[in-house]
Order: structure tokens, then C-alpha cells, then sequence
């Protein structure tokens, strides 16, 4: 017996370490953890066993097949004499000694298999917790997601954090854009546009009560609001601007219109407040209300030249007519004469040749002047070497002024009064009254138009002194008892002008015209000795020489001159209007005087035969 374990020992040493059954040949003692072997013994499964390593430490150890430090129960044993090998392990239980992941105490996984060997599957394992992803852009929908191994579905992810799972362009990776929206999910919205310059929100000048939007393109800001209305200059106020005109402005829809100010382009003369697309249209050679036609289904006539071989040839130099229409008076140069009594009958002359003439037989006297008494329907005229005559249209009584200048003549008249207080001025400067004896109103320079308005103020206007540079003179003469000294307005505007004003009319106490060379125009006051110039209107400059306005209107109608030929125009308080166009084309003579009635009913006469009606057939 002893042979054979020296035997056996020596086999173990030399060779290799006996398994486990070839070491139960004996009846072993029972061992546990409480339960030791004895000296010289190896508790191998659960029985004492002699040890095969003297007085070495045995290690009992069995086959671990997946190297996870865990043997199957059912492993192959060895007992090894110190250090356990690889392969080898000294502790039984793993459940499945092909898997390394699968051993006791190993962390469950959900895969379907008892990874920690305590029998049963997935036990205690920790899920995966997934989050729908209707939007499919790899975030899930915020809130409790669903634990589970394996996606719930196609639309199930692990990440979450999107803030609205319907829009695919939304979520926690998203570049913030200028929406309104919380592109990003941090839980702001438009956080890169609220700060600074052009801030949402901000007030911006661009629009009416404009503030900073987001841009259509959402990648910055840009003023939005309620659009503003144009506004266009109305400078005559009848809610209308010029046609064709340029915006002088913007409007906000509550706030109120700005005083000659309008929201349209309608107004074909924006100088004239009877003239616009509600206007009525009326028989005065212009298109009152905007639709492109003058007087139309009207058959008034137009501005003609009046065809009578009276006139024919005759240098006019004025015309008087009365406010009824008729009769109209016109005198010239060379002792031309001649009325038209009514509407039917023509022309009859009175001139130098006739029993009928004013001034001595065979006169040859050049006229420059007429006026017309509203009482009694007599003219009276007025021109060269003081001569004055009044004519009933039947016969004439004269007289004659003795003025100084050798080539001084009257150049305007007027009656004042009822019956008539005459009144004339000369181009010398001095002022005459006749009242039975004549009387002689001395002022420095060279009088050229007069006007009265009512009876206790004349207006006289001229230049001062004979020779260049002429200064524009305006004098007005004013009488509580007898007429005083004249005084002199001040004329704003004409410093270094050199000319002189040739005519004056007074439209009503508030609106005086004087017109003159060189385009020259002032308007006054009867309230103010201050008076403003009116620059001329566009294109060439003309040479006026009269002026008249309607009765109860502020339009001044002014006879011009550009070189030798005659043109109309008018003037409102708003500035240039259009005037009435000659039919078929203007004059090419110089034009001289006007008179009129009313817009509709005025002549004008000029050199060479040349007299001109509204409205003639």
C-alpha cells in the first residue's frame, strides 16, 4: 500500500495532476466550509481526499470553456498544484460555458438567454427606453418613452428631446431660424434675432406703425406694417393731385390729410380749384372736369378771331366792354374807333374818317386806353397829347389835358363814381382828374396801367425814371376827402430787376395782380403795402401787357408777348393754370389789351386787325 502512494505521488509530480475521481478511491470524511480536512487532505466536492501536493496547497479546478472564470457543473476537475492555468476555472455555476457573457452574477442583457445562470431570462434586466419619431429625423418626442429590448416600431429611437415630433425640420441638432418657432428645442424661440439692430418686435420707419418681422427667407428681419398711401401735392385744394405728378409724401391710413395734400393724380390743372374730375363742365375754352375734352356738347364756341372788315387792319390798343356783354368798345392807333352795340349786329366804326369821330376832324390821334361807364354804357377813351374823349355811340365830346412831355401820353383810364370821376395817367408819371376842371397829381417816374377799386383807392403802376435800369413802381392813391399824396408799395422779390409793370387789377380787396416786363408779376393786398412776386411760368419769357380778372373770381387772365407774338395765360392764387387755347393756333402779332365779363365772355385785341372772342362761332 505504501509502495503504491509513493507510486502514485511521485506519478503526480513527475507527470500530471490526478483528476478528482482518480483521487476518490477511498471512502472520503464529509467537508464543508465548516468542515475542514485534516492535515495532509483536499476537500474536493464536499469529501476530504488525501492530497496529492504534500505539503503544497492544492487548487481543485475545472474546465472553462468560454474563459469567464466560471466551469460548467458538469466541467471535467483537475487539482493543480499552485496557480490554476487558463482554461481553467475554480468556480462552478455558468449556465453556458460556450458564452462568456453568460455566467453567475453577470449583468442580464436583452438578448433572449439567462446571462446570469439563475435560471430564468432577462430577469431584473435593464431596458432600452425608446421615444416615437413620427417626424423620422432621429429625435424622439419629449415625455416617457417605452421600455422595452427592442424598438416598439420603425418610428421608435433612443434619443429624445424634439420638441414638436410633426416637423422634421425641428429638433434639438436645428440651425434656430427666423419662424416664431423653437427650431432648436432649447425653449426659445427666435432666440438669434431678438437683440440689436433690426430686433423682432422693434419699431421700424419703413411702414405705417412698422416693427421687425421675420424675412421670408427666415434668416433674419425685416420692417413690416401697414403700407402708407402716397400723397401728391393739391395745391389748389380741391382733393385732387396733378395728373402724372410725383408722390410728395406718405400717408398713414389714421391720420388725418395734411392740408393741400391729396391721395390721387386726378386734377388736369392743379392751379385751378374749379377744375377737377367732380368739377361741372361750363363754357370757358377749358376742360373743367378732367375728361381730355374742352366744353364738350356744349356748341359755345371758342377763341376765334372775329372775321369783320371793320377791324381789318387796325393796330387795336384796347377794348372796353360792359359787365352786361355789350356793348364792346376797341381803339387803336391812327385814330381807330369802333362798337359792337349786341350779340348780333357787327362792328361800326367811329374812327378819325366819321361824323361820329372823338378828337378833331381828320383825326389821326393814336387811343390807348378805354373804359366803360356801367351806368350809362359810355366809353371813354384816352391817348396821345392828353386827349380824352366820351362816347355814347351816337357822337363824342373831348377834351384835352395839357401834358409836358413833348411824347407824353395817357396809357390807362378810368371811371370812378356815379356819375364818373375820370381818372387818367400818363407815361410821364402824373395822375388827372377830371371833375369839370383838371386837376394834376405829380409822382416821381412813368405811369403805365390804373386800376380802381372802389371809390377811394387807385392803383397806378409803372418804372421809375425815363432810362435804364428802370425800377417797378407801384403807387396807390386814396382819398377820404380829396385824393392825397401818393404812397409808394414795397415790391419784394425785384431787387436788381431792371423794367417796368405795365398793368394792374385789383380781383378783390385781398388779391391785386401787376404785370409787366420781362415776365415780371406781383400780387398784393389791399391790407398790406407789401407786395411778392409771382415767378413767371415755365418756357419763354414774355413781355405782359395787360391783365383782367372776372368779376367775383381771384383768376387773373394776362396778355403777353414773346418777340411779336401773342399769348394768354393764367394766373390763380395757387400759381400757372391752363388757358383757353386760340383756335386754330395763336396769333403771330403782339397782343395788347383784354377785357372780360366773366371766364366765359372776354376779347382781346392786338396789331394788324387783330381782335379775338370767347366764345365766338
Amino acid at each position: 500500500m505504501m509502495r503504491w502512494s509513493v507510486a502514485l505521488l511521485l506519478l503526480f509530480t513527475a507527470c500530471s495532476v490526478p483528476s478528482l475521481e482518480e483521487l476518490q478511491g477511498e471512502r472520503p470524511l464529509a467537508c464543508d466550509a465548516q468542515h475542514a480536512c485534516g492535515a495532509g487532505q483536499v476537500c474536493v466536492l464536499g469529501a476530504c481526499q488525501k492530497s496529492p501536493c504534500g505539503s503544497a496547497s492544492p487548487s481543485v479546478a475545472y474546465l472553462d470553456a468560454d474563459g469567464d472564470g466560471f466551469a460548467a457543473v458538469n466541467a471535467p476537475s483537475r487539482v493543480f498544484c499552485g496557480a490554476v492555468p487558463a482554461g481553467y476555472a475554480s468556480t462552478l455555476g455558468d449556465c453556458d460555458d460556450l458564452r462568456a457573457e453568460a455566467y453567475p452574477g453577470a449583468p442580464e442583457l436583452c438578448n433572449g438567454l439567462d446571462d446570469n445562470c439563475d435560471g430564468q431570462i432577462e430577469t431584473g434586466v435593464v431596458n432600452k427606453v425608446w421615444y416615437l419619431d413620427r417626424d423620422r429625423d432621429s429625435f424622439g418626442r419629449n415625455g416617457p418613452g417605452t421600455e422595452a429590448c427592442d424598438p416598439p416600431s420603425e418610428l421608435h429611437v433612443e434619443v429624445t428631446g424634439d420638441c414638436d415630433d410633426e416637423r422634421a425640420d425641428i429638433h434639438p441638432n436645428a440651425v434656430e431660424a427666423c419662424n416664431g418657432s423653437d427650431d432648436n428645442c432649447d425653449g426659445r424661440a427666435d432666440e438669434l434675432f431678438t437683440e440689436g439692430p433690426g430686433a423682432l418686435g422693434t419699431a421700424c420707419t419703413e411702414f405705417c406703425n412698422g416693427t421687425y418681422a421675420c424675412n421670408d427667407a427666415q434668416t433674419g428681419t425685416v420692417c413690416v406694417g401697414t403700407p402708407s398711401t402716397p400723397l401728391y401735392a393739391d395745391a389748389d385744394s380741391d382733393g385732387e393731385g396733378e395728373k402724372d405728378s410725383a408722390p410728395v409724401g406718405e400717408l398713414c391710413p389714421d391720420a388725418p390729410m395734411p392740408s393741400m395734400m391729396a391721395d390721387n393724380t386726378r386734377d388736369c390743372d392743379d392751379a385751378d380749384p374749379g377744375t377737377n374730375t367732380l368739377a361741372t363742365e361750363v363754357c370757358d375754352g377749358l376742360d373743367n372736369d378732367c375728361d381730355g375734352q374742352v366744353d364738350e356738347e356744349m356748341s359755345c364756341g371758342s377763341l376765334k378771331k372775329v372775321v369783320d372788315p371793320v377791324l381789318a387792319g387796325g393796330n387795336w390798343r384796347t377794348v372796353a366792354v360792359h359787365p352786361s356783354g355789350y356793348p364792346v368798345w376797341v381803339a387803336g392807333l391812327g385814330g381807330r374807333l369802333a362798337v359792337k352795340m349786341d350779340a348780333t349786329s357787327a362792328f361800326v366804326s367811329h374812327g378819325g374818317d366819321t361824323a361820329t369821330r372823338c378828337g378833331p376832324a381828320g383825326n389821326l390821334l393814336d387811343w390807348h386806353a378805354a373804359w366803360i361807364s356801367p351806368n350809362n354804357s359810355y366809353v371813354l377813351i384816352a391817348g396821345e397829347d392828353g386827349h380824352i374823349g366820351e362816347h355814347n355811340g351816337g357822337s363824342c365830346s373831348s377834351f384835352q389835358f395839357d401834358l409836358p412831355g413833348k411824347n407824353d401820353y395817357f396809357s390807362s383810364v378810368v371811371g370812378v363814381g356815379s356819375p364818373a370821376q375820370v381818372f387818367a395817367v400818363s407815361t410821364l408819371g402824373q395822375l388827372y382828374e377830371w371833375t369839370g376842371a383838371a386837376l394834376r397829381h405829380d409822382s416821381p417816374g412813368r405811369y403805365w396801367g390804373l386800376h380802381a377799386f372802389g371809390q377811394n383807392a387807385l392803383y397806378a403802376v409803372g418804372s421809375t425814371g425815363e432810362l435804364s435800369p428802370l425800377t417797378p413802381v407801384v403807387n396807390l392813391y386814396t382819398r377820404s376827402i380829396t385824393w392825397g399824396t401818393p404812397a409808394a408799395h414795397n415790391l419784394q422779390g425785384t431787387a436788381g430787376y431792371n423794367g417796368g409793370l405795365r398793368a394792374v387789377w385789383a380781383a378783390d380787396a385781398t388779391l391785386i395782380y401787376a404785370v409787366g416786363d420781362g415776365g415780371l408779376v406781383v400780387k398784393g393786398s389791399g391790407q398790406s403795402r407789401d407786395w411778392e412776386r409771382v415767378l413767371p411760368q415755365a418756357g419763354p419769357v414774355l413781355n405782359y401787357v395787360s391783365v383782367a380778372a372776372p368779376p367775383g373770381t381771384m383768376n387773373a387772365y394776362v396778355i403777353g408777348n414773346e418777340g411779336n407774338a401773342g399769348r394768354l395765360q393764367r394766373l390763380t392764387p395757387h400759381g400757372w393754370a391752363k388757358a383757353p387755347a386760340f383756335t386754330p393756333s395763336a396769333p403771330n402779332v403782339p397782343l395788347r389789351d383784354i377785357a372780360m365779363t366773366s371766364s366765359s365772355n372776354f376779347w382781346i385785341v392786338g396789331d394788324d386787325g387783330n381782335v379775338y372772342h370767347f366764345p365766338e362761332p
